[in-house]
This record gives C-alpha cells, structure tokens and sequence, in this order.
C-alpha cells in the first residue's frame, strides 16, 4: 500500500506574535509512507519506506547577559520568530524477514530479523541549542541509525 498526506498546522494566540500565525511543531508538509509485504511459502517478508518533509522550529539569533542580584551575568539565548525554520527532510527504509513453522499440536512459533534504517541515514529529531563564549552552538539530536533486531514468537492456536 502507499499513503500520502498533505497538512499544514498552523497556531494563533491573539496576546503572542500580535496574533499571527505560526507553524505549530506537529506541521509536517508532506509524508509519503510506501509498505509492501509478501507471504512466500512459511516466510512473510516486508519491506517500509517513509518520506516527510522537516518539522518547523526556532532558531536563536543571538545572546544577551543579564546582571544578577547576587552580582554575576547570566548569559541567554534570544530566538528568532516562532518556528519559522524547518528541520532536514527525513526518510528511512526498514526490512523484515520471518520464518513462520509449527512447534506443537497448540503452538506456532516464528523467528525473524529486521533492519531499522536500512541505509543508515542521519534523521534529524529536534535541534538543542547553548551559549558558549559568547556564541551559539547548535547540536543536531538524531533517530537512530541502522538498528538490526533479531527476535522469536511463541503463539497458542
């Protein structure tokens, strides 16, 4: 099967932004999802692949320091408008086999493996952001990578 979506989600809060619109962080353009699957004798195989478009976020244009009454500076990070940057587009493919036999007058029994992110692509989740000397450093937080798993079922009938 394939599935397409198309959205856009949009926040308004009339005492943020003199009420304009923003993208909310759930507005993810397009997803394109395409899943096979194929039964073969005792083996079922599949195979997923997902394509999205980036998810919005905010960005920081700069820092500032603020004297605190104890006597020291805080250094913080001042952003730019609300969710106007939107994250790399994500897309991964994941694999599976499994071999399907009987163990029993009452049990089924199955054992597989499966690969997550077959191609092992860098999928950005979210940004995290820190002053540091003055500057800004931007980290990347990603899903994860190539992930095999191996795994058994046992069923009653």
């Amino acid at each position: 099967w394939i599935g397409y979506t198309l959205s856009r989600v949009t926040e308004t809060f009339p005492a943020f932004n003199n009420g304009n619109p923003f993208p909310a962080l759930q507005d993810q353009r397009h997803e394109l999802k395409i899943v096979n699957s194929l039964s073969w004798k005792k083996w079922d195989f599949s195979a997923t692949w997902v394509y999205a478009t980036g998810k919005p976020y905010t960005r920081p244009i700069g820092t500032y320091d603020v004297q605190l009454l104890d006597g020291t500076t805080a250094t913080f990070i001042h952003v730019g408008e609300k969710n106007a940057y939107r994250l790399p587009d994500y897309h991964r493919l994941d694999l599976a086999a499994t071999y399907n036999f009987i163990t029993g007058k009452r049990t089924k029994t199955s054992i597989g493996a499966s690969i997550f992110n077959v191609y092992d692509r860098t999928n950005v989740w979210y940004k995290t952001f820190e002053s540091v000397d003055g500057g800004i450093s931007e980290t990347d937080v990603v899903f994860l990578g190539i992930t095999p798993s191996v795994f058994v079922n046992f069923s009653l009938k």
